[in-house]
């Protein structure tokens, strides 16, 4: 059965993830695909609309199996290799000149840091 033997926090803690990978996979598939394509294909990634959808499928599978507590620990593992795969594409500090612009980066890549910390947790 679902969420068997979890404490209502661990419940709670486990949506919230999952809400996370699902909530930006419908804002970014929905409304930032071509801007994300675009960066992508700057960025000299092959099959960037190809390679964003392997992305996308990726973060919804892991979402839903994270969401409803089937086969969870392979939905973290899923989310925890998207993750990795994602800040690596657009989250590329080291190569950003203005300070502003790579503070904002490399904080990104500490929060995405601390999710594969909380995806860990699930395994």
């Amino acid at each position: 059965m679902f969420y068997e033997g979890h404490t209502p926090l661990e419940i709670v803690g486990q949506l919230m993830i999952a809400t996370l990978f699902l909530g930006t996979l419908v804002l970014n598939a929905g409304t930032k695909e071509r801007q994300h394509v675009d960066r992508m294909a700057a960025m000299n990634i092959p099959l960037p609309r190809a390679t964003l959808w392997a992305g996308f499928a990726l973060q919804a599978a892991g979402g839903v199996m994270v969401a409803v507590d089937w086969q969870t620990g392979l939905g973290a593992v899923l989310l925890i290799v998207f993750t990795v795969l994602a800040s690596a594409i657009f989250h590329r500090f080291w190569t950003m000149e203005d300070p502003l612009r790579r503070h904002l980066h490399l904080s990104f890549v500490f929060s995405n840091i601390a999710v594969i910390g909380a995806l860990l947790l699930l395994i």
